[in-house]
């Protein structure tokens, strides 16, 4: 929601809108990120041993947010990067409180209240403030981007809007007006990446609906079912690409995007390991980012694909990480998938979804203070919480034995203690 803040607007912002920088500028972006952190730990600060102890479930998305701290060592800009990962990390953090302190129904009521927010903000801003609320980009005069940096965030946010009230509960009238919404506004943006997101997001939907009415012999072939549609979707779009391409309004190279794909392969080669640092590589006309600005002719603020920026500033080692983290969760959930608890899995497979679809064209993970690492780490917190529960469902026997063996050692631990305070004290 930053574009609509006079003061704390990013660079990006500024160049989409037009508007020039002013001294308060940086000043409003540093203080405002600092009273967010601020209230993150005092929320952290009050439920510590929580946190502590979750920590322990995302152990790979941990380690990504380490190796962004680690990165400050090799970083082309080390003071930006270390005063970048700190954020990043407590974003981590916050994501394991909120996923820890509230349960999964509670998560969507906050998010769809948050979002909720955004959406009636964008109309507001519309009918109030069309300079700011519209896109100024050429032929792009009618969009609405609301209070949000440019068109595309404001529909990616709008798409995630209408996943918190579909993978939900049942849902309700009330929640069924929130949805038509949110769909509005996300029509309003034109910002046709979202509008095919949707859709995906839409079959998933249907699928878990699906899931719900079948045993769990259906669920299974369905769950090996669905890679297969899935693959025979995307060859389907490969041999259709150009004419699609044009019945959306966009060019076959997705507005420059594959030029900018092919520089930053060759850059993240040059440092195929560690990578450049976290949020050091775009630097605009300085730097290696200048090579690949010369190259596409216009000013390039991120790879426009999560995976390649994750390999751009933290290397494979990076990818790796984030694929662990991704991939564990899905391993996690199948066991749920097989016992029908659709609706305690519905909300992190549309998470773990959203995040995939979005990271073809755009960076959305890797972004200090976005809202999609939080809810990421949330949902590993909840997909992991759910598969301990179902440990305990299906061994009792082996978990009671377990927790006799730590409540025995517990008394030993005691009555140890106790007996050298006798000691201590003589007859």
């Amino acid at each position: 929601m930053q574009g609509s803040i006079p003061g704390i607007a990013p660079p990006a912002a500024l160049e989409i809108t037009g508007s020039a920088p002013s001294g308060w500028t940086t000043v409003g972006g540093i203080a405002s990120q600092a009273a967010a952190d601020t209230v993150i730990l005092l929320l952290l600060l009050r439920h510590p041993r929580l946190v502590l102890r979750r920590m322990m479930w995302v152990t790979w998305a941990g380690a990504l947010a380490a190796l962004t701290l680690a990165s400050t060592l090799w970083s082309l800009e080390p003071a930006l990067t270390v005063r970048r990962a700190l954020p990043f990390a407590a974003a981590g953090l916050f994501g394991v409180w909120f996923g820890s302190r509230f349960s999964l129904q509670r998560q969507l009521a906050i998010l769809r209240w948050a979002l909720l927010a955004t959406a009636l903000g964008t109309i507001v801003m519309v009918a109030v403030a069309p300079s700011i609320a519209l896109d100024h980009t050429p032929g792009h005069a009618a969009d609405w981007q609301g209070v949000f940096t440019q068109k595309n965030a404001c529909g990616r946010i709008m798409v995630l809007a209408s996943a918190a009230v579909l993978f939900g509960e049942k849902l309700s009238r009330g929640r069924l007006l929130l949805l038509v919404l949110f769909l509005f506004v996300l029509a309003m943006s034109g910002s046709r990446g979202a509008w095919m997101v949707e859709a995906p997001v839409l079959v998933l939907w249907v699928a878990l609906v699906l899931a719900r009415s079948i045993g769990s012999r259906g669920r299974v072939v369905l769950a090996v079912a669905a890679p297969v549609v899935l693959a025979a979707a995307a060859c389907a779009a490969l041999m259709i690409f150009s004419p699609m391409m044009h019945v959306l309004g966009r060019d076959t190279t997705l507005s420059g995007r594959t030029a900018i794909w092919a520089q930053v392969v060759y850059a993240i080669g040059l440092q195929p390991w560690f990578g450049y640092g976290y949020d050091a590589f775009w630097r605009g006309m300085t730097g290696p980012s200048l090579k690949i600005n010369s190259s596409v002719h216009f000013v390039v603020l991120h790879a426009h694909n999560g995976f390649l920026e994750i390999c751009l500033e933290l290397g494979l080692v990076g990818l790796v990480l984030f694929l662990l983290s991704w991939i564990g969760a899905w391993w996690k959930l199948w066991p749920l998938w097989r016992e029908g608890a659709i609706d305690r899995i519905a909300w992190p497979m549309a998470v773990l979804t959203l995040i995939v679809l979005y990271d073809l064209d755009e960076n959305t993970l890797l972004i200090y203070n976005g809202l999609f690492w939080v809810l990421y780490v949330a949902a590993l917190v909840t997909v992991e919480e759910g598969w301990r529960d179902s440990r305990h469902k299906h061994f009792p026997g082996l978990h009671a034995m377990l927790r006799l063996r730590r409540d025995a050692a517990a008394r030993s631990v005691a009555g140890n203690a106790l007996r050298g305070t006798r000691t201590l004290q003589g007859p």
